[in-house]
């Protein structure tokens, strides 16, 4: 039973190390626990204070966007006003000129428009002065240079000239036996 006892009492000595150890260890994992989290709480405080000047920088940066906002707006209500009475202006203008050089067209408009069965009438004489030139186009290439220069009526008067002096002499001929006929019969 000392043997048992004796190994209890080894087993507690045992025990007691491994206590020790344990106490050790923890010490030493507070320690570094302690050691981290203060780290750590300087980080955090480096992290905020850090935080705090870009919080204080961003809330600069929104009222200069601010302001910002506000001349663009400014800006832009003044662009919208300039561009009505720009557009306003301009449209004024171009449509007096338009009108201006409408006017003298509109006279000329009218002015064909009077025109217009005048216009017809002549298109119309045209259309018949073309057919006459066409129908005289299609007599005179029936028509030839020696037509013009009447070589055949020439030629022609010359033969009935030539008949009336054969029947003239022929007439006279015959009047001189028809006289001579009476007188014979006298």
């Amino acid at each position: 039973m000392l043997d048992k006892i004796s190994g209890i009492h080894g087993l507690k000595e045992k025990l007691e190390l491994v206590e020790k150890k344990l106490y050790e260890l923890e010490a030493q994992m507070e320690n570094h626990h302690n050691a981290v989290i203060s780290a750590l709480q300087k980080e955090m405080e480096e992290i905020k204070h850090s935080q705090h000047g870009y919080v204080e920088s961003f809330s600069k940066d929104l009222e200069k966007i601010k302001d910002l906002q506000k001349e663009f707006e400014k800006a832009l209500r003044t662009f919208q006003q300039n561009h009505t009475q720009l557009y306003d202006s301009i449209y004024t203008k171009l449509h007096n000129e338009v009108k201006e050089h409408i006017i003298p067209l509109k006279d000329v408009v009218n002015e064909f428009n009077a025109l217009k069965p005048e216009a017809k009438k002549l298109i119309e004489s045209f259309g018949l002065a073309n057919q006459g030139i066409a129908k005289l186009n299609a007599v005179a290439q029936g028509i030839k240079k020696e037509d013009f220069e009447l070589k055949e009526y020439a030629k022609e008067l010359l033969k009935a000239d030539s008949e009336k002096l054969r029947l003239m002499k022929e007439i006279e001929t015959l009047k001189k036996i028809i006289s001579f006929e009476r007188r014979r019969q006298r």
